[in-house]
C-alpha cells in the first residue's frame, strides 16, 4: 500500500520469472481489482524476451521489463506498460505482484527476485530506497481484510449442521461476494450480477465456489471427479510454452470460509494425476480420514480439509474454490463463459467437478482406482 505524490510516477524494473504466470494487479479499498498487467501484456525491454509468449524461449537470459504505475483511472487509450492504479475518491494505491507455479528449484519468485522500485517526482527528479518509501508513505501492513464481519457471517451460516453445503456439492461462479451470498446463503440468485469479485481476486482468473461439509451420513470423505483442461507444462523448466492449450492455469483449493478467507490446501493442474482421457479423481478429507490409496501413485490427488472448518466454530465446513486462469478463446467450457448463476454445469460440462461423500473404508476398498 502506498500513496503517489501528485504528478509522480512509480517505476518498476524487473525480470520475467521462470514460472507459469506473473501479473501486477491494483485494487480499491474494498478489495476489488481495478487494473491489471499480466506477463503477455508487458512489452520486454529492447534486446529482451518475454518468455511467456507461445513459442518463446522460456530459458532466455535477457528477460527484463520496465513498467510505470500512475495514480489515474485507466483511460480509453492506455499507454503500453502502464498500470493505472488510481481510484476516484481514494488516495491510497494497493498493488499485488503475483507469480504462479515457479519452475522447480527456482524459489517463490521464479529465480529472478522481486522487481525494483523507484519514484519519478513531478519535477522530474528520481528517488529510490528509503527516500522513495518515505515519499510514497509505503506501508508494510497487509491490505485491509475483506473477510465478512463475523457477526454477519454467523447470522447467515446459522446453526444447521451442514448448511450451506449441499449433497452433492454445487459449484457457483463467484461474480461478486454479494452474488455468492445470495445464491449460497439466501437461495435467491436472480438476474445477472456484476462481475466484481472482491477479496483481492486476480482479474485474469474466474472462480467457482462450492460449500462442503464432512458431516453427511454418507461419510466424511469427499471424492471429486472431473476432466482436466489442457494447460502448459512448465514446472520442469520446459524450454517453450505449449500452444493449443485450454487454460494457462487451473487449481482447486480447500478454504475455511468467507469469515476468514484462509486457505488450507491447494492442488494445481500439474499436481493432479489424470488418465488417458484427462479425467481426474481428487479426495478431500482430514488427515485422519485420508484413505491410504488417496495418493498420486494410485492416480488420486488429495486436498487437506481445513482443520478449523469455517474458522468460526463449524469444524465440519469447507469451501472449495476452483480457478480458471486466462482461457484460450476456443475453450468454451471455462468458468469465464458462465454468464449467470445456475448455468455452471451446462456451460462447463465435465470440466466442472462433481462430488460424492463416502467413507475412508469404502474408498480404500477400491484399491487404486
Amino acid at each position: 500500500m502506498f500513496s503517489l505524490p501528485a504528478g509522480a510516477r512509480l517505476n518498476i524494473e524487473g525480470s520475467y520469472p521462470h514460472a507459469r504466470y506473473m501479473s501486477f494487479n491494483s485494487y480499491d479499498q474494498s478489495g476489488v481489482a481495478t487494473s491489471s498487467l499480466d506477463d503477455v501484456a508487458i512489452i520486454p525491454d529492447p534486446g529482451s524476451t518475454d518468455p511467456f509468449l507461445a513459442g518463446a524461449n522460456r530459458t532466455a537470459t535477457a528477460r527484463s521489463y520496465s513498467l510505470a504505475v500512475l495514480d489515474q483511472p485507466t483511460p480509453t487509450h492506455p499507454t503500453a506498460n502502464t498500470l493505472y492504479a488510481g481510484v476516484i475518491g481514494q488516495t491510497t494505491e494497493i498493488l499485488i505482484y503475483r507469480v504462479y507455479i515457479a519452475d522447480q528449484g527456482s524459489g517463490p519468485t521464479g529465480g529472478m527476485g522481486l522487481p525494483q522500485m523507484s519514484v519519478t517526482m513531478a519535477d522530474g527528479s528520481s528517488i529510490t530506497g528509503a527516500k522513495a518509501c518515505k515519499a510514497l508513505g509505503a506501508s508494510k501492513q497487509l491490505p485491509p481484510s475483506q473477510a465478512f464481519p463475523l457477526s454477519l457471517y454467523l447470522s447467515l451460516r446459522g446453526n444447521v449442521a451442514t448448511f450451506p453445503a449441499t449433497d452433492p456439492p454445487a459449484f457457483w461462479r463467484e461474480f461478486s461476494i454479494s452474488s455468492l451470498v445470495n445464491c449460497v446463503y439466501l437461495g435467491s440468485c436472480g438476474g445477472t450480477p456484476a462481475l466484481a469479485p472482491g477479496q483481492y481476486s486476480n482479474l485474469d482468473n474466474a472462480y467457482a465456489v462450492a460449500m462442503v461439509n464432512r458431516g453427511y451420513s454418507d461419510g466424511p470423505v469427499l471424492v471429486l471427479h472431473g476432466t482436466m483442461p489442457i494447460a502448459p507444462k512448465t514446472f520442469g523448466g520446459e524450454r517453450t510454452v505449449s500452444s493449443g492449450v485450454d487454460l494457462r492455469y487451473w487449481s482447486l483449493c480447500q478454504n475455511e470460509s468467507l469469515a476468514t478467507t484462509k486457505v488450507a490446501s491447494c492442488v494445481d493442474d500439474e499436481q493432479v494425476p489424470v488418465d488417458a482421457s484427462g479425467h481426474y479423481t481428487i479426495v478431500t478429507s482430514t488427515s485422519r480420514d485420508r484413505p491410504k490409496n488417496a495418493t498420486t501413485q494410485c492416480g488420486v490427488a488429495w486436498l487437506k480439509w481445513p482443520r478449523n472448518g469455517d474458522g468460526a466454530g463449524h469444524v465440519g465446513d469447507g469451501m472449495l474454490i476452483l480457478r480458471n486462469l486466462l482461457p484460450s478463446p476456443g475453450f468454451a467450457s471455462a468458468i469465464q463463459n458462465v454468464t449467470q448463476p445456475g448455468k455452471e454445469s451446462s456451460v462447463m460440462g465435465n470440466y466442472l467437478p462433481t462430488g460424492t461423500y463416502t467413507t475412508k473404508k469404502a474408498f480404500q476398498s477400491l484399491g487404486c482406482p
